[in-house]
């Protein structure tokens, strides 16, 4: 059975202002403190990681972790989203890559991220996702090869620090280049070499919907979603029963 850590990022201050919260549809709720205990329960019930941890860009608001079992680390600074981002990396970038690290450097198999609004639901989904990548190195979400999501992205340890120095290498700051940019072409990069018959890491995209695709079907076996609407939330809820999101729900 692979060994994988889950990691992911933490930022929160209710006030409505972050990018996120203006350019979609989703419920208030999933960008507050207690949306972590939903997110904590559903990695808990249907993943069996190593670790979880997570970074925290100097949030002002922060999660109960009474009785969690969360390596937590904080930044020393908000370093904002990566289309305003304090020098050359945002905040995702900053999470991701230390998550990255603290899953290579405690020789886990593979790295997990899931974005602090993205819900795990179905027994064994991570262990299937790492199944489908066959000889692939890297999986997340991809509808197509010009459009591509980052809430869940699995890689193994063989690449880890080659994906990272690469990704992190990119002369662009993230205000210059969308991270789902600099993903797509070290991905199209990886695609050129192997044509002319180099080696180069292979690319899987992730065996299950959704992400931030609608509609959302909370019926099938195996799912990921972000970006939660609370009539989701609600259907979510006759799925899983949590007591975290029972009392998200009536908050």
């Amino acid at each position: 059975m692979p060994s994988y850590i889950i990691h992911s990022g933490w930022w929160c201050d209710e006030t409505g202002r972050h990018i996120g919260a203006q350019y979609n549809e989703s419920d208030d709720r999933i960008r507050t403190p207690r949306f972590f205990d939903v997110w904590y329960d559903c990695v808990t019930r249907f993943a069996n990681p190593l670790q979880i941890f997570v970074a925290d860009s100097a949030s002002p608001l922060k999660p109960d972790l009474t009785g969690k079992h969360v390596e937590w680390v904080n930044l020393q600074q908000n370093f904002q989203h990566g289309m305003i981002c304090v020098g050359q990396y945002g905040g995702w970038t900053r999470a991701f890559a230390l998550g990255a690290m603290h899953a290579y450097l405690n020789d886990a198999d593979y790295s997990v991220f899931l974005e602090q609004d993205c819900l795990i639901v179905g027994e064994s989904i991570i262990e299937r996702a790492i199944a489908s990548m066959g000889r692939a190195r890297i999986s997340y979400g991809a509808t197509s090869p010009v459009r591509i999501e980052q809430s869940f992205v699995i890689i193994r340890r063989d690449y880890i620090l080659k994906f990272l120095g690469d990704f992190l290498g990119m002369k662009q700051s993230d205000r210059d280049l969308f991270t789902e940019v600099k993903f797509q072409r070290l991905q199209k990069r990886a695609r050129v070499l192997r044509a002319l018959g180099l080696s180069a890491p292979g690319f899987a995209p992730l065996p299950m919907g959704f992400g931030r695709n609608r509609p959302l079907d909370v019926t099938v076996a195996q799912f990921y979603a972000q970006q939660w609407s609370r009539a989701e939330l609600e259907a979510l809820q006759a799925r899983v029963k949590f007591e975290s999101l029972s009392r998200l729900l009536s908050a």
